[in-house]
């Protein structure tokens, strides 16, 4: 009997002998599809205008992606072109002063140019519903200790329109950390409200979410954005790649977005709405 046991557990390391490898063993594999720039951010309605990132991605472990400068960056809204500018201390990215009268299920184009290629990108601007407080993406909590458990979830479905939501909260206005549109870095504030339904039940979706726990009088930023249907299948599936991407998921697929050319990434059109509530407020 003792004999038997002693032939399984050797056969078991050989198992996981034969499955480890050995850190020399390792290489790293350059992806099939190798694209010429990174598009992220977009056009906003925001009175602190828009920015756009444009990086050149790295291929090698050994390097890192670049910020591609010198651009020509301009978006044109239907009626006039915009001229995006590089902001001198963030290398890459460009911005404009976009706050005048939106046109509302508009298609904006974006044109770039660098390095004699042309990319082009459209999207549609579509009106957001204003934030009301019975809708909003978060749930609260009061402590005996009149202390505000605050927690967002990263995701939620089945909502009329799809939108995008960046929360954070602060003593102050002037003192917070708030949203900016050329804050790329922050992106771990935004949670989002899905058209479609969750994309697996046996996935803990639950578990991504945001908690934090505030003062009454503590002052809780949200702002939304309108999102158009074909940003919110392109956010679905890179959440189905990346969120989602569990024990039971499907193989991997590139997500394609709307830049034309060899380009990869997704230039959104949003219109967006914001409101500060105290936590004692919430509901």
């Amino acid at each position: 009997m003792k004999r038997g046991r002693y032939i399984f557990v050797l056969l078991l390391l050989q198992v996981f002998s034969a499955c480890k490898k050995d850190s020399g063993d390792i290489a790293f594999n350059a992806p099939q599809k190798q694209y010429d720039m990174i598009v992220e951010g977009g056009f906003t309605t925001s009175v602190f205008g828009s920015a756009i990132r444009l990086t050149q991605p790295s291929f090698d472990p050994n390097t890192q992606p670049q910020p591609i400068r010198k651009a020509s960056v301009i978006v044109n809204d239907g009626r006039a072109d915009i001229v995006f500018k590089e902001i001198d201390t963030l290398p890459g990215v460009y911005n404009a002063n976009t706050s005048r009268a939106p046109n509302y299920n508009y298609g904006y184009k974006l044109t770039i140019k660098y390095n004699n290629k042309t990319y082009t990108a459209v999207d549609t601007l579509r009106q957001v519903v204003n934030i009301v407080d019975d809708y909003l993406p978060l749930s609260v909590t009061k402590t005996i200790d009149n202390i505000y458990n605050v927690s967002i979830p990263k995701h939620t479905f089945g909502y009329l329109n799809p939108n995008k939501w960046w929360i954070n909260y602060g003593v102050s206005a002037a003192t917070s950390v708030l949203w900016r549109p050329e804050k790329f870095q922050l992106a771990n504030y935004y949670s989002y409200t899905h058209f479609l339904g969750s994309p697996n039940s046996l996935y803990p979706l639950t578990n991504l979410k945001r908690s934090f726990s505030i003062a009454p009088k503590t002052y809780v930023f949200i702002n939304k954005f309108s999102i158009s249907e074909t940003y919110a299948k392109y956010l679905y599936g890179v959440f189905l790649e990346t969120d989602w991407n569990g024990l039971f998921s499907s193989v991997p697929v590139n997500v394609t977005g709307n830049i034309s050319g060899n380009a990869q990434g997704y230039f959104s059109v949003t219109d967006i709405d914001r409101r500060d509530y105290r936590a004692e407020e919430l509901r």
